[in-house]
This record gives C-alpha cells, sequence and structure tokens, in this order.
C-alpha cells in the first residue's frame, strides 16, 4: 500500500465486504485480484480521498465492474470452446491452450475467430476489418471453426 495511512485503513475498513461480493461473483480464487485491482484504481485516482465522498461505494462499483469483466471474459472462453466442440470439458483445456490454437491459424482466420467470438463483431465489421465481402464471412469462421477444432485435438 502507499505510504499513505489513510490506504491501510481503507484496505482493513472496506476488504471482507469487497471480498465476500467478488468471491460470490468471481469465486473465492478470483476474489482477492479483484479486490486488489480495485484499490490499485483508487489509488491511481489522483486526490481520492477529496474527491470520494463515499470509498466503499467507489470501491463496491470499481470492483463489481472488475468481477463482471473477468466473468465476461470467462463466458468468451467457455463460447469458445464451444465453437471448437470441447463444450463438454472433457478435455482440461486452458486459456493458454486456445491462444497456442489461435496463434497456428492462418492470419485472416485467427482474427475472424477474435472479432466475432471475442469482441462480438457483426459480420459487416468483419468484412470491412478483414477486407472481404460479408458474404466471404460465414465460410471462413466455417473454415476458421474447423481448423481450431483440429488443432486442438
Amino acid at each position: 500500500m502507499a505510504a499513505d495511512p489513510r490506504w491501510q485503513a481503507l484496505y482493513a475498513a472496506c476488504r471482507p465486504a469487497l471480498y465476500r461480493s467478488a468471491s460470490l461473483l468471481v469465486g473465492e480464487a478470483e476474489a482477492e485480484e479483484v479486490v486488489q485491482d480495485a484499490f490499485e484504481r483508487a489509488m491511481r485516482e489522483r486526490d481520492f480521498f477529496e474527491k470520494v465522498r463515499d470509498p466503499l461505494a467507489w470501491l463496491r462499483t470499481v470492483s463489481t465492474r472488475v468481477a463482471l469483466g473477468r466473468l465476461r471474459r470467462r463466458a468468451r472462453f467457455d463460447r469458445a470452446l464451444a465453437l471448437i466442440g470441447r463444450e463438454d470439458h472433457q478435455v482440461d483445456l486452458t486459456r493458454s491452450d486456445l491462444e497456442a490454437a489461435l496463434a497456428r491459424l492462418p492470419p485472416k482466420q485467427r482474427a475472424a475467430i477474435v472479432l466475432r467470438y471475442y469482441q462480438d463483431a457483426p459480420y459487416a465489421e468483419i468484412a470491412s476489418a478483414l477486407e472481404v465481402d460479408v458474404e466471404s464471412v460465414g465460410p471462413l469462421l466455417t473454415r476458421a471453426r474447423a481448423a481450431l477444432r483440429e488443432s486442438m485435438k
């Protein structure tokens, strides 16, 4: 923590409530990271103690947003597993396994997968980014999913 003793007092006062909420949202394994992220963001705020009227409410809002972001990333990972036919999770895949498999795809296929399944981009946006016709996006994604599935075997 910073040299300012107010940070230690704030952490001691707020951490239990923030941790409980975060653990209910993302699980105990990630809850402490969520709390730490919220405090790091608070500490980057210039004149935090002077500007923020209710530090607990501010931290609660930030920690909730951090936790929801983690849940969104987790959901994207689950969608990526589903798109390659591993929704049963019989094989223990990690994020790094998926990233390694994505890295083995040709660049255009990799970009199509990332844009569609990680960023929820519509076909028109994918087509524009990849400089292809909109009608080509569906087949490109089909080939990319098949290649990704093969790469994950």
